[in-house]
């Protein structure tokens, strides 16, 4: 299993609230594509739409998110794949063959990123949803390394679909559907669901499988060993290799304790995968309070699903689920967030 680390303190940035009553439970919130554009909320109403380029072979996409909350405003992202990383990088936006806008950009890993100031984000956000083009020049130095076209095939469903999903629509603050209703009547967001995290141990070298965990039975796993996470209370979550491809691994997680051995039930809430015990990719964070789960759905890890879970003392919980079913060269930091919980400690 790989070992990588920090996710805990990403999850707690974005999802600790501090100590208070649970919440009632919510279920993954939906993905939706409209043309050239993707569209996610969570359970708690935030959103983020993602339109791409035309052409599949250029990655180039504009990302938009914005909370549940009336006060709550849209942030707009630009983001560029170049051939190679510019010096000086810069963005410039142009929208229905218009004077280019130029943006402060920088790097990101194999991106260049511009993101607009707060107070243009919801105009040009809007302006989107009727505009017939849209381009992003590249400059390096100030001098012109590239132009990207991005989609906006789909922009005002997508658009909408996030309005309606805040009760936006028909109001001040919507971005596709606006009219005279006030900002106090966008419903207040949802709190998120408490989850406890505890922590958990990975054993270097596992052995033998406890009593009622079957063994692998594909030539594929034959040299894979299994995974052992040693958890509070003398029990202990074991993964055996189901099937071993280019870039997945599956793997059925069985915890084991005094009372024997059972499936684990990996099921995000609202959900019924076709085996619920099977994890993809499964790794724990440095930090031991997070076992993830990375489905790709091709090599580059451009879409597919990504999983958090923490152990509570008898359970697993989902932490945060990310999911993107387009391959369109968005990286997985980006993909729509469907579902996050707020973490306790012991």
């Amino acid at each position: 299993m790989m070992t990588r680390g920090g996710l805990l303190t990403t999850l707690a940035a974005g999802l600790l609230a501090g100590a208070g009553t649970p919440a009632a439970a919510q279920d993954v919130g939906p993905l939706k594509t409209f043309k050239d554009w993707v569209v996610g909320c969570d359970n708690l109403r935030a959103c983020v739409a993602l339109g791409s380029s035309p052409d599949e072979a250029e990655s180039a996409y504009v990302k938009i998110t914005r909370g549940a909350a009336a006060a709550d405003e849209p942030a707009v992202s630009f983001h560029v794949a170049p051939d190679a990383e510019p010096a000086a990088p810069g963005l410039s936006l142009i929208l229905d063959g218009a004077a280019p806008t130029p943006l402060q950009a920088t790097v990101d890993g194999s991106y260049v990123v511009a993101s607009l100031p707060a107070g243009k984000a919801r105009e040009v956000a809007s302006a989107l949803k009727q505009a017939k083009s849209l381009a992003v020049i590249l400059s390096d130095g100030g001098k012109a390394a590239g132009s990207f076209n991005i989609s906006l095939s789909g922009s005002a469903a997508a658009l909408l679909f996030m309005d309606d999903r805040q009760g936006r629509v028909g109001g001040v603050t919507a971005l596709a559907k606006p009219g005279p209703a006030a900002a106090s009547s966008v419903p207040p967001a949802p709190r998120g669901p408490l989850v406890k995290a505890l922590p958990m141990k990975e054993v270097e070298q596992p052995g033998p499988l406890p009593s009622g965990i079957g063994k692998a039975d594909s030539d594929d796993c034959k040299d894979v060993h299994p995974i052992e996470l040693r958890l509070d209370g003398g029990k202990s979550l074991w993964g055996v290799c189901t099937y071993l491809a280019a870039y997945n691994g599956g793997f059925r997680m069985w915890l084991a304790g005094p009372g024997g051995a059972s499936q684990v039930n990996f099921a995000p809430p609202g959900e019924k995968p076709d085996d619920a015990a099977e994890l993809t990719n499964p790794y724990l964070s440095e930090d031991g309070f997070i076992l993830n789960a990375f489905a790709k759905g091709r090599g580059i890890g451009d879409c597919g699903e990504a999983t958090s879970w923490t152990w509570d003392g008898s359970a697993f919980r989902l932490a945060r689920l990310m999911r993107m079913e387009e391959c369109r060269g968005v990286p997985q930091s980006d993909w729509p967030v469907l579902y996050q919980a707020e973490l306790a400690g012991d």
